[in-house]
């Protein structure tokens, strides 16, 4: 305790404040300022020695027992104004691991707080050595946490350091941060799709038609493939993409556009083809939307019949007949990716149609799947000079797709912050490609737990008439 400031001071009184326990004889040239006794602060010491009037040296000095009136065996940390992210390495420097007396004092109206959550307010290192006090007249505050995250600690004390807190103020631990709200469900909408790059692999090339098919159809059509119709009148040939081949006279049915793949390249429209024989009509494409798309094949038989089976295949490969639907049905086409789409009768080997014909078309839109919205961002917890956050809204949905759910706000200083809405389901037709949908909104992320008031609350011997605001640990 402080030296008496004025009145009868002895030597035992000295020993006593600066050595106590012993009963060695005193001999006042131990006490100078700087030796082992009477500690100097070291360059990175920044606190107050209360022990600042006794001189250093002789040479300084001579040292006299009036020089100790008023002195106490400490250092004192003062916070007169508010500080941020204090430690005792911090304020103590080199002198935190000695042997000897450590006052921090928050006068109040102060405070010290945390600036994340990551960190406390005033953290108690484990290195501290001699007797450490706390007096907390004004605020220790955590760090609120970030959404879904845990708010800060406000005192924290490491190790098995012990720890006097007298406080007459506030501690309290920063608030949980909300949880982010869940993301909406998948949702099927119907959707227009743009093909493009399309290429005549079966008519197109030096001299038309070339009659190419793809190798896995080699099976079932073990001759040659037929584009022109054959036996009947010459009209009735094959022109490629748009009519892009006149090779027939003026007025006849090829000249028309009948003969060839139809495809105007809107949003929505597909393609489609008709020849005047077996074909196949084989054509590769690609769209720019992800989906499920409604194929179809059919022949005419006005003239005779046996031509098996229309089919129309969709494949990746010119090696594999992928998908194969007869006379109409679904397959799955993924955007940005070469397709190969073929249309032919399962027992046309070498026939000639005559006067019918073997058509096919592709859908222009198809069944897609809208991704959720993404859900609310929760508030952030109270903490230091930070207020809790309010809830944020979820993304609106759209095509069928959930909604996303709000977000949870952020907890009060010593509170958890509250857990995110779930998402809305979406809606729509049932896919399976290329995933299942629609799905159920995702469940919102717990809210964050709240820092502690005292961390390592084992180690810290309390009083005072301050409060608590948060659990210890």
């Amino acid at each position: 305790m402080t030296l008496q400031s004025s009145g009868t001071i002895s030597l035992a009184n000295i020993r006593d404040e600066y050595n106590n326990g012993s009963s060695d004889p005193v001999v006042l040239n131990d006490y100078y300022r700087g030796g082992s006794l009477v500690r100097a602060n070291a360059d990175n010491n920044t606190a107050t020695n209360l022990s600042a009037d006794i001189p250093t040296s002789a040479n300084s000095s001579p040292l006299s027992i009036n020089d100790f009136y008023g002195q106490t065996k400490a250092f004192r940390k003062t916070y007169s104004s508010t500080a941020t992210d204090q430690s005792g390495v911090g304020v103590f420097g080199d002198d935190f691991a000695v042997n000897y007396p450590k006052e921090i004092v928050i006068n109040a109206s102060q405070t010290v707080g945390a600036t994340s959550s990551s960190a406390p307010a005033l953290k108690i290192d484990s290195t501290g050595a001699g007797t450490i006090t706390i007096t907390n007249n004004g605020s220790i505050e955590g760090a609120g946490g970030a959404a879904s995250s845990a708010g800060g600690n406000a005192l924290q004390v490491d190790g098995s350091v012990s720890v006097t807190l007298v406080n007459n103020g506030t501690i309290k631990a920063g608030g949980g941060g909300g949880g982010t709200g869940g993301t909406g469900g998948s949702g099927v909408y119907t959707a227009s799709a743009t093909f493009s790059s399309l290429v005549d692999e079966g008519g197109g090339g030096s001299f038309t038609p070339q009659n190419n098919k793809p190798s896995w159809l080699n099976s079932i059509y073990t001759s040659a493939g037929a584009l022109d119709g054959a036996g009947v009148s010459s009209d009735r040939q094959w022109r490629g993409i748009n009519g892009q081949f006149n090779r027939s006279s003026s007025g006849g049915q090829a000249q028309s556009g009948q003969f060839t793949i139809n495809h105007s390249g809107s949003a929505g429209s597909g393609f489609s083809g008709n020849c005047a024989n077996r074909g196949p009509i084989y054509i590769s494409a690609q769209t720019n939307i992800t989906g499920v798309y409604t194929v179809s094949a059919s022949i005419s038989s006005l003239y005779g019949s046996g031509y098996g089976t229309p089919t129309i295949s969709v494949s990746t490969s010119t090696s594999s007949a992928g998908t194969s639907r007869s006379n109409s049905g679904t397959a799955n086409i993924t955007a940005s990716t070469t397709t190969y789409f073929t249309s032919y009768g399962t027992a046309s080997n070498g026939k000639n149609y005559y006067y019918n014909s073997l058509s096919m078309s592709v859908s222009g839109t198809c069944l897609a799947i809208q991704a959720g919205s993404s859900g609310g961002s929760g508030g952030v917890g109270q903490g230091y000079n930070q207020s809790a956050g309010s809830a944020g809204s979820g993304s609106s949905g759209s095509n069928n797709g959930g909604a996303g759910g709000s977000g949870g706000a952020g907890g009060a200083f010593g509170a958890s912050g509250s857990s995110g809405s779930t998402g809305s389901n979406g809606s729509g037709t049932s896919v399976s490609f290329p995933s299942s949908a629609p799905t159920n909104g995702a469940s919102g992320a717990s809210g964050g737990a709240s820092g502690k008031s005292i961390q390592g609350v084992s180690n810290v011997s309390s009083s005072g008439s301050g409060s608590l605001t948060g659990g210890t640990a």
